[in-house]
């Protein structure tokens, strides 16, 4: 494949999810919540306990837009604080109940898109899955040296 054709793919595809990040989702009837929240959702639910400090190093969010989304879903009731070690200063992040069926209802609204990409991976040698992920890791890694 083409090296241009890939990159011009990811950068579509780029495009595409940004423009998602202006739509919002109702969950759970009429609670309405940006993509940006409702991924928040799915990171502290994927890793309950993990505090605002690593989801801005893991994610390159700035610590106050981390700050913003956790607020709004503290206000919510989407999620729980509690201290993330014993005497440690920091507070890791959890799923209230509220908190776990938006996740489990984000879950479902991509779950057909990972059963086809799963399918797809199956067909494909270990070798060339690995290589995927490679050249995910080269983009992102200029991606993001593009932000410095």
């Amino acid at each position: 494949m083409d090296s241009y054709i890939l990159l011009s793919r990811a950068y579509r595809l780029i495009n595409i999810y940004n423009s998602t990040l202006k739509k919002p989702h109702t969950y759970s009837g009429d609670l309405v919540l940006y993509p940006a929240q409702s991924h928040m959702i799915e990171i502290i639910g994927e890793s309950e306990g993990i505090t605002l400090t690593e989801i801005a190093a893991e994610y390159m969010i700035t610590k106050g837009a981390v700050s913003q989304i956790i607020s709004f879903l503290d206000q919510k009731g989407l999620i729980e604080k509690k201290p993330a070690q014993k005497g440690g200063r920091s507070t890791g992040l959890f799923l209230s109940e509220s908190g776990k069926a938006v996740f489990n209802e984000h879950r479902q609204l991509h779950s057909g898109m990972l059963d086809e990409v799963n399918a797809l991976a199956e067909q494909l040698p270990t070798e060339a899955v690995a290589l995927l992920g490679k050249m995910a890791d080269v983009i992102e890694s200029n991606i993001r040296s593009m932000q410095k």
